[in-house]
């Protein structure tokens, strides 16, 4: 896990004030870390055409010319003139050690883009997005020093496409948006002189990484299947959407499952069906495939229950989710939190969030929204579904960035919920069970599409790949 910034320019300034650093200190360490990440990519010989800024992240291109010149074969794109006295000193440099500079994108090796960096406003200039875009279609590789150019808060605009992001320091947030995914590559922190433990200072925003996955093993002996709870899934409109949400929650280590039913329905032969709620049900789920009349009369069924659930789709659309949540609030005591976990894609977090009467829902200000509602209702984790999984927990957001587009099928998100619902089933805490069902969902399917194309993804092939998952840590039940 991660800590992750929406910038990290404090960083920087803290760096040089408490370790007597100096800015030109850092970006030396900035281009020795790209040099680094150059060797481990290509070899000795390569042509590396480096795109330079008039900034500091222009000077950290002309700092990586200077080390690489003589090993490497070194051209110098100019895209704006020297500003920044680092850049310029940076820049002479440079000048000195006979780096060639070129006035054409030609055919290289390795693209690095050091033009703009984080800290962008509005789009980048026409000229720059076409000189980007050529050098896009002339690299082998692309790498992008810090953010790559163009990347915003705006989804609008050109963006350098990188197969590689050496952010500085350590993340910014920008890198983690869901419009990100197509552009950053794979993420890497370059050091500035300091380790992670001296350069960052805590962050109530995370990102996950794939070692954080720690699955429900069964290591005692002397069980019984009552001893893994018992999930109810409510079933409704789309008896399927329930079913998968059932077969998810016995294939990640819950006891019993139970599919709340007008009337019976052909179901696997592992899950039950009841009429109502069973009496030792440990955990409920509800939404998934519901219809929202029924979710609405589900909803105010369940607002004096102090069961924990996880809550889909169709209840999101009913005025009845904002009486529930209330009704749950008012539960709340020194002894007694109810779990709640609610999993709406952005178009449904909308929707809740009008009939929570939190206003309409921003995707460029995601965070800030998903922050006003586990503010407004702290007993409730919250988990936001997009190319880019976020999590919230009070005043805490975890992102997991590991999700593929494999995953982008009918029946994915009713095995997440299945997932989450079975940890909350054996007694984890919502925010645990939503960290560690998310997680297992994105490298489940990491798994399967390592044997089939990433366009064949189904639900049944997604539970096989829950079910042979790894993780080093362990949660022992």
């Amino acid at each position: 896990m991660k800590n992750i910034y929406q910038s990290t320019t404090f960083l920087d300034k803290r760096a040089c004030e408490k370790y007597h650093l100096t800015s030109e200190i850092l970006m030396e360490n900035a281009a020795c870390a790209l040099e680094s990440l150059i060797d481990s990519v290509t070899h000795k010989g390569s042509v590396i055409t480096i795109l330079c800024g008039g900034g500091d992240n222009g000077g950290d291109g002309y700092a990586l010319a200077r080390r690489l010149s003589g090993d490497y074969s070194v051209r110098i794109y100019q895209i704006k003139e020297p500003k920044s006295p680092l850049c310029i000193q940076a820049y002479e440099r440079a000048c000195e050690c006979g780096v060639k500079f070129v006035k054409k994108i030609l055919p290289c090796d390795v693209m690095v883009d050091c033009v703009v960096g984080s800290g962008l406003k509005g789009n980048l200039e026409r000229e720059v997005s076409e000189i980007l875009s050529l050098a896009n279609k002339n690299a082998r590789l692309s790498i992008a020093c810090d953010v790559p150019s163009g990347l915003s808060d705006k989804d609008e605009g050109f963006v350098f496409k990188a197969d590689y992001t050496l952010c500085m320091g350590a993340i910014n947030l920008v890198c983690l948006s869901d419009r990100a995914k197509d552009y950053v590559g794979e993420l890497r922190i370059g050091k500035l002189g300091l380790s992670a433990s001296h350069y960052e200072v805590s962050s109530n925003l995370k990102m996950l990484e794939s070692s954080d996955l720690a699955l429900p093993q069964r290591v005692r002996a002397n069980v019984h299947k009552g001893d893994y709870g018992f999930l109810a899934v409510f079933s409704g409109e789309k008896v399927g959407a329930s079913i998968l949400s059932a077969q998810s929650a016995l294939s990640f280590g819950v006891g019993l499952v139970s599919l709340i039913v007008d009337e019976e329905r052909f179901v696997p032969p592992e899950i039950m069906q009841e009429q109502n709620l069973p009496a030792k049900a440990s955990a409920i789920a509800l939404g998934m495939g519901l219809g929202i009349d029924k979710s609405a009369k589900v909803l105010e069924t369940l607002c004096e229950s102090p069961l924990p659930c996880v809550i889909d789709a169709d209840c999101f659309h009913t005025p009845m989710i904002k009486t529930f949540l209330d009704k749950s609030l008012n539960q709340q005591t020194l002894d007694f939190s109810r779990e709640i976990i609610l999993t709406p894609h952005p178009k449904e977090f909308g929707a809740l969030l009008k009939y929570c009467d939190l206003g309409e829902y921003n995707p460029q200000k995601r965070i800030e929204s998903m922050l006003n509602f586990t503010q407004k209702y702290p007993h409730t984790t919250l988990v936001l579904k997009g190319a880019n999984v976020f999590i919230a927990k009070a005043q805490e957001v975890y992102i997991n960035p590991l999700g593929i587009n494999a995953l982008a099928k009918g029946g994915s998100g009713d095995v997440l919920s299945g997932l989450i619902g079975a940890l909350l089933a054996q007694g984890y805490s919502g925010l645990d069970s939503a960290l560690q069902g998310s997680l297992a969902h994105t490298l489940a399917a990491r798994e399967v599409i390592k044997h089939i194309a990433n366009y064949a993804l189904i639900p049944s092939a997604l539970l096989e790949g829950i079910t042979t998952l790894q993780s080093h840590k362990r949660i022992q039940k």
